[in-house]
């Protein structure tokens, strides 16, 4: 099942549904428009890379039994003025 191209994706964890293999990457931006998705990954030689991918090409990785669930950024309220 593919992903939405939504803002809310930013921060998963997805993988391309065509590599059984491939690495999990983190969504870095989205191209609502276009339904294209930014990803960035360590590749095996530990080098940092980036792709772009159509939302249609990756499903979101779950995580593992025993690793905890990532958690939502808590939003704050600004500090009020003086």
């Amino acid at each position: 099942m593919s992903v939405r191209a939504t803002e809310r994706l930013i921060g998963d964890l997805v993988a391309v549904t065509a590599i059984p293999s491939g690495p999990q990457m983190v969504v870095k931006a989205i191209a609502e428009e276009t339904k294209l998705v930014t990803t960035a990954w360590f590749s095996d030689c530990k080098a940092y890379q980036e792709g772009t991918f159509p939302a249609s090409a990756l499903d979101r990785v779950e995580p593992k039994k025993g690793q905890p669930a990532a958690k939502a950024a808590k939003s704050r309220k600004p500090a009020a003025k003086r």
